[in-house]
């Protein structure tokens, strides 16, 4: 990942919002499932990608436009296996689980016109970093603390994201929003593990097999969002 061009662009959008003197503060939850296309969808055969996520968002003064960050965590794959070979000498089956993680944090600037009405629609793009890492937990059963734990595989690659929505407002005052918006959102080439990734051999050896291609994904999400004046 070009870590300089990702720091540029978080310090350029502070540095916008503190001369834009922001009038508006926007918070958002947002829910989203992210459906693969193209080369990542060939390559990782994942249907669906979930993710959780929180945004800030403020209104550069007498403008439409909205800048601020957004914080997410998704879950791309996840295995559970059981065999009796993993400590040498020890011959009892343990459990083991392999969660497919990631996380990003973007900048987002928004371009939401007030119509004064019940519905604000906008368009929205967003750059920023993502981090993949694969974490691993062995147990004697699925409810007994991990033996040992750890992180088996990580990588870092530049993300961007451009969509559209719309906002409905959920009260009276226009404080309270149901956000409704669909991203395209692609990386640069990354290294990650897939469900099918991890494989052993007959000494019981770990043997992990990284694909390498861009998260491409179509994004619907759903989101509360929540303004302060």
């Amino acid at each position: 990942m070009n870590v300089r061009l990702f720091l540029f662009v978080l310090l350029s959008i502070s540095f916008t919002i503190q001369k834009g003197n922001a009038q508006q503060l926007m918070g958002g939850i947002h829910l989203k499932s992210g459906i693969p296309t193209g080369t990542f969808d060939r390559e990782s055969g994942i249907s669906v990608i979930p993710e959780w996520s929180a945004s800030g968002l403020h209104r550069i003064k007498s403008t439409p436009l909205f800048i601020g960050a957004e914080l997410g965590y998704g879950r791309y794959g996840t295995a559970v296996i059981k065999r009796r070979d993993i400590f040498p000498g020890v011959n009892q089956r343990f459990r083991i689980r392999r969660n497919n993680n990631y996380v990003n944090l973007m900048g987002v600037i928004r371009l939401m016109p007030d119509l004064n009405w019940k519905f604000r629609p906008f368009l929205e793009g967003q750059v920023g970093g993502m981090h993949t890492f694969t974490r691993s937990r062995i147990r004697e059963n699925r409810l007994a603390d991990p033996i040992t734990s750890g992180t088996e595989h990580y990588d870092w690659a530049m993300m961007m994201q451009a969509g559209a929505g719309v906002m409905v407002a959920l009260n009276s005052s226009r404080d309270t929003f149901l956000e409704l918006k669909v991203n395209y959102v692609n990386s640069g080439e990354i290294n990650y593990l897939t469900r099918d990734s991890a494989t052993y051999t007959e000494q019981g050896d770990l043997m992990l097999a990284p694909i390498r291609s861009g998260f491409s994904l179509i994004q619907p999400s759903l989101a509360l969002r929540f303004q302060f004046n």
